[in-house]
């Protein structure tokens, strides 16, 4: 059987290649590939630091020179390498369905699951309001099967609170990680609070991709006569045409980004405005790079 190929999973592939995420995380239970100096654990490759030997501790950790030094019975301890989860949350309302953002969610979504993977972490997936995370994948080879989870995680139509949704996901996940939130963030910003609050307390790292379609960032002069129909409550507007009508519409856009990063910022959060319509490699190696989110591999 003849396989088509998945172009993004083929860029995700290439824009991963001489690059990886890097943005931290709290320390996961699993051993991996992350260092967290300042924690010594018993077992490990670089040696942090010394304690003194106690009954149950394992000899082939007694350091011998410190015994012949000191005259002290001292067992090294070791960096913790632990494992962090990237969870990839996409917004599953009515309006991620309009002008190319499910195309570019998937393309980013598979990026940044490339770039976790490359990075050390496990990535998890979870279409919000749709149940659980996926289950952790932890291999670059299984960036198939995280295509395959985006593809099956319920598509769009509904229109959850995607505060709720966020905070329910911070409740199932404790332990934290890296909350990579893909969504237009079109919501009033005070109904986000809740969910951004909520991963912040359990230790969650969260970047914000809003992801806007072209006629969202500029919606163009020609919508005479036309009537516009919110996706999310389907209630119907007239529009005017006019280069003032157009000039309004740019300040409350610009407005509401500022209300959302008055919100991410004091918790820790950054957001990246995505264009539907731009290139995922630019992205990564424009923005991202320059926020520190991703660095050379």
């Amino acid at each position: 059987m003849i396989v088509a190929a998945d172009p993004d999973l083929e860029r995700a592939a290439a824009v991963a290649r001489g690059l990886a995420l890097d943005l931290g995380g709290p320390m996961g239970l699993r051993p991996g590939e992350r260092r967290f100096p300042g924690r010594p654990q018993p077992l490990g490759l670089e040696i942090e630091s010394h304690a003194p030997y106690a009954p149950g501790d394992d000899l082939r950790h007694l350091d011998w020179s410190a015994l012949g030094r000191l005259d002290s019975l001292l067992v090294r301890r070791f960096t913790a390498e632990r494992e962090v989860d990237a969870h990839l949350l996409v917004d599953a309302s009515a309006s991620m369905a309009l002008d190319g953002k499910p195309a570019a969610v998937r393309a980013l979504a598979l990026a940044l699951a490339a770039l976790a993977l490359r990075g050390g972490y496990a990535v998890r997936v979870a279409t919000l309001g749709a149940g659980a995370a996926s289950a952790a994948y932890r291999r670059p080879s299984s960036l198939p099967r995280v295509a395959r989870r985006l593809d099956a995680g319920g598509g769009t139509g509904g229109a959850p609170d995607l505060g709720a949704a966020l905070d329910r996901h911070a409740q199932r996940h404790p332990a934290g990680g890296v909350a990579l939130v893909l969504s237009d963030l079109l919501a009033d910003p005070a109904t986000l609070a809740p969910g951004l609050r909520a991963l912040a307390a359990r230790g969650f790292v969260v970047v914000l991709f809003q992801v806007l379609g072209p006629h969202e960032i500029e919606p163009g002069a020609g919508l005479a006569g036309a009537r516009l129909r919110c996706a999310e409550t389907g209630d119907e507007y007239a529009t005017a045409p006019g280069d003032e009508t157009l000039a309004r519409y740019r300040a409350a856009l610009a407005a509401h980004e500022s209300a959302l990063d008055a919100l991410a910022t004091p918790l820790g959060a950054r957001r990246v405005r995505v264009p539907a319509d731009g290139a995922v490699e630019a992205l990564v190696t424009g923005p991202l790079r320059a926020l520190g989110i991703v660095r050379p591999r």
